[in-house]
C-alpha cells in the first residue's frame, strides 16, 4: 500500500505541470502571450518538440513528435500535444510516458489539463515503480481544491505477466481520493485479491497521505482461535498525543472470556524514551492448574522498558546511561493464557552503565518473578546488586592485549538461602600469523573467586546448595588455538575451507561441594560454543580439565547467494563429573555439531543446527530456522 501512495504524488506532479514551449533548437516559438503568474513561470517546464506550430484561426499552438517537458526531475515524452487558447486547455493526445529521478516510469493514453494547471485529467493510467511493483488507474482527475481522484485503479508488488494469469496478490478500489489540503487518501470499495480471487472487502477505507508522520486512527484489526479462548479479536485504536508522545488502546475480545483490555503508552523526553504497556480483565477466577474453582477476579499484567542518557556525569569519564525493565503478572497462567508472553519467568530489572573506550562498568539490581507451579517466592533470589567491570588494553607487546574483569553479586531470599560472591579475572591473549599463512591465538588467564554461604539448609533446589560460610578457588587456564583459512576465488565464487583446533588446559577439579551453583544450572552444546573456553552460562560452575576442539569451516560466496557450514567435536582427557547427562559433553568424547546457514537472498536466511550422537551418529538435536524480510526487519 505504500508503494500506491508514491504513486499518487507522481500522479498528482504529472496532471500539475505548467508548460513553457521551447523548439528543439532552444529558441521560444512565437506565439501570442498568455497572462499567467510570476510564480508558474518560474516553475516552468522545458519543453521540445521535432515541430510547433500555431493556428491562429483555432487559436491553437499545436506540438507533434518526440515531445519532450522537463520540470523539476519529471521527465515527460509525448507525441502530441495542443494547447486551446480559447477553452484554456491543454490536451496530450497518444501515447505519452513519464520517469522520475527515482526510476518511476509512468504511462498513459491521453491528458488534458487547465491552463492555470489547477485542474488535469489522465485516462488509461499505467506505472511502474522503481521496486518493479505495479499501480494502474482508468483515470486520475485533479481537481482546483486540491483532491486528486483515481477511479477503477490496482496496485500490485508482483510483476505482472500476461501468460501468467492474475499476480500472487493485488488490491482494487473503485474510487482513490487523495485530499492535499486534508493530508487524507480514502478508498471506496477496496477489495484485496489472491490469485485473482477476492479475500477481503471493504466499503471504505481512510489514513493519512506519506506526508504524514502519524496520525491517530484505526490500525489493522486481527481475528484469530485459540482452545483457551476460543474466537479472539484485537481492535487496536492509536492516538497521536504529540510529536513525542503516543498511546495504543487495544479491546481484546474473546468469545470464551469476555473482554481484556490492553494498552501501550510511549515518550521520548529529552534524555532518552520509555514505554508502559499492560492489560486488564475481569473473569473467571483460576488456580494454577487453569481449572475454575468458582468467582471472578481481576487478572492482569504491566511491562515498561526504559533508557535515558546521563549527561551530568560525564566529568567521571565515559558516557552513562541507566535503563529499567519492569514487569508483573496477576497469575503464573494469565500470560500464557491470553498469548501475551511465553516466559516462564518475569524479570525485573535497573541498572546503571557507564561505557569507556576500552572499559565497561555496570551497577544491576534484578528481582524474578516464577510463573512454574513448582516457583517459589520466598526461595526466588533478589539480586541486590550486581556489579559488573570489564577493561581490555590497547594492543601492546606481539600485539597482545591484557583483560581484566571483575563481578560481584549479592543474591537474597526471602525464605532460603543467600549467596555472596566476587571474582575477580585477569589475562592476556596474542595473535601470530604465520608465512604458511596459519592462524595461532595464544590466551592464559587466571580467576579468583571468593563466597559467602548463609542458610544453605533450606536452598530453591538441594542438587545446587553449597555450604555455609566463606569458601574461595584460584582458577587457571591456558588455550592455544589453530586455524588455516584455505581460499579458492572462481570467475564468480569464492570458497573458504578452514581446519580449527585449539587446546585447552586447566586444573581439574575446581567446583568443590562447598559452592552453590546459582547461574550455571544450564548446559547446553552445539556450533555455538564449542571453541569456547567455558561452556557453563555462568561463573559458578568451573570447566576444568584437559581437551581438544576441533573442527572444520566451509564457506561458499557467490552473487546473491552465500553456504557456511561447520562440523566440530571436543575430546576430553578426563572426564568432568561436573557436566550433566545428556548434553553431548559427558564423557571423554562428546557428540558431534553441525551447523549448516544458506543465504538465498538478502531477505531469506535458513540455518540448521544438528547434534549427533558420536558413536552411532544418530540425531540427537534438530534444530532449523528460517529468517525472513529486510535487514531492519527479520522475522524467524
Amino acid at each position: 500500500m505504500k508503494r500506491s501512495l508514491i504513486a499518487l504524488g507522481l500522479l498528482t506532479t504529472v496532471s500539475a505541470l505548467p508548460f513553457a514551449v521551447r523548439a528543439d533548437d532552444g529558441a521560444p516559438v512565437s506565439a501570442p502571450n498568455t497572462e499567467r503568474p510570476t510564480s508558474d513561470i518560474e516553475e516552468a517546464v522545458d519543453f521540445a518538440a521535432d515541430h510547433i506550430s500555431y493556428d491562429r484561426n483555432d487559436d491553437l499552438v499545436i506540438a507533434e513528435g518526440n515531445i519532450v517537458l522537463t520540470h523539476k526531475d519529471l521527465v515527460f515524452h509525448a507525441d502530441r500535444a495542443v494547447y486551446d487558447r480559447r477553452a484554456g486547455v491543454v490536451r496530450v493526445e497518444g501515447a505519452l510516458w513519464a520517469r522520475d529521478s527515482d526510476g518511476n516510469v509512468l504511462t498513459a493514453r491521453s491528458m488534458e489539463i487547465r491552463e492555470d494547471f489547477q485542474e488535469g485529467l489522465i485516462f488509461n493510467i499505467g506505472l511502474i515503480l522503481s521496486d518493479d511493483s505495479r499501480f494502474a488507474a482508468w483515470s486520475a482527475e485533479r481537481r482546483e481544491s486540491g483532491k486528486t481522484t483515481l477511479t477503477r485503479a490496482a496496485y500490485t508488488a508482483c510483476r505482472v505477466c500476461a501468460d501468467e494469469g492474475a499476480p500472487l496478490w493485488r488490491i482494487r478500489a473503485v474510487k482513490v481520493i487523495h485530499d492535499q489540503d486534508k493530508k487524507r487518501i480514502s478508498y471506496e470499495d477496496a477489495t484485496l485479491e489472491f490469485l485473482g480471487v477476492p479475500v477481503f472487502y471493504t466499503p471504505y477505507l481512510s489514513h493519512p497521505d506519506p506526508t504524514v508522520h502519524a496520525a491517530s486512527g484505526f490500525l489493522p484489526p486481527s481475528v484469530g482461535h485459540s482452545d483457551e479462548l476460543g474466537v479472539v479479536a484485537h481492535l487496536p485504536y492509536y492516538f497521536r498525543l504529540a510529536p513525542h508522545l503516543d498511546l495504543t488502546i487495544e479491546p481484546i475480545v474473546t468469545s470464551k472470556e469476555g473482554l481484556v483490555l490492553a494498552s501501550e503508552y510511549r515518550e521520548r523526553t529529552g534524555a532518552g524514551r520509555y514505554n508502559v504497556a499492560g492489560s486488564v480483565t475481569y473473569t473467571d477466577k483460576r488456580d494454577d492448574f487453569g481449572n475454575k474453582p468458582g468467582g471472578q477476579e481481576f487478572r492482569g499484567h504491566i511491562f515498561s522498558h526504559g533508557r535515558f542518557a546521563l549527561p551530568g556525569l560525564s566529568h567521571f569519564g565515559g558516557t552513562w546511561q541507566w535503563d529499567y525493565d519492569v514487569g508483573w503478572t496477576s497469575d503464573d497462567t494469565y500470560l500464557r493464557r491470553y498469548d501475551i508472553d511465553d516466559t516462564d519467568t518475569v524479570t525485573s530489572r535497573a541498572s546503571l552503565e557507564r561505557f569507556g573506550r576500552r572499559s565497561y562498568a555496570a551497577l544491576t539490581t534484578l528481582a524474578f518473578q516464577g510463573l512454574r507451579v513448582e516457583d517459589d517466592f520466598g526461595t526466588t533470589p533478589l539480586a541486590l546488586p550486581q556489579i559488573e567491570y570489564h577493561y581490555q588494553s590497547a594492543p601492546g607487546l606481539l600485539g597482545g592485549r591484557y583483560r581484566f574483569d571483575g563481578n560481584a553479586v549479592a543474591l537474597t531470599r526471602v525464605d532460603g538461602m543467600d549467596t555472596r560472591r566476587l571474582s575477580l579475572a585477569a589475562g592476556w591473549e596474542v595473535p601470530l600469523i604465520a608465512p604458511s599463512g596459519s592462524i595461532y591465538e595464544l590466551s592464559a588467564s587466571v580467576r579468583s573467586d571468593v563466597y559467602h554461604v548463609d542458610g544453605s539448609a533450606n536452598p530453591d533446589d538441594p542438587a545446587f546448595a553449597g555450604s555455609d560460610g566463606f569458601e574461595y578457588r584460584i582458577l587457571p587456564r591456558l588455550r592455544l588455538a589453530w586455524r588455516l583459512p584455505l581460499v579458492k576465488y572462481g570467475a564468480h565464487s569464492a570458497q573458504t575451507l578452514e581446519p580449527i583446533v585449539a587446546v585447552v588446559a586447566a586444573l581439574d577439579g575446581g567446583n568443590p561441594d562447598a559452592l552453590p551453583n546459582e547461574d550455571s544450572r544450564i548446559v547446553g552444546f552445539d556450533d555455538t560454543n564449542l571453541f569456547a573456553p567455558n561452556r557453563f552460562t555462568g561463573l559458578d560452575r568451573w570447566e576444568g580439565g584437559t581437551r581438544v576442539d576441533y573442527g572444520l569451516r566451509y564457506g561458499l560466496d557467490m552473487s546473491g547467494f552465500g553456504l557456511n557450514a561447520l562440523i566440530g567435536q571436543s575430546y576430553r582427557l578426563t572426564e568432568d563429573d561436573e557436566i550433566p547427562e545428556g548434553t553431548g559433553l559427558e564423557g571423554n568424547v562428546s557428540d558431534v555439531v553441525t551447523r549448516l546457514e544458506v543465504n538465498l537472498s538478502p531477505y531469506l536466511d535458513i540455518i540448521h543446527r544438528m547434534r549427533l550422537d558420536d558413536k552411532t551418529l544418530a540425531v540427537r538435536r534438530n534444530e532449523a530456522n528460517v529468517i525472513v524480510g529486510p535487514p531492519n526487519f527479520r522475522v524467524t
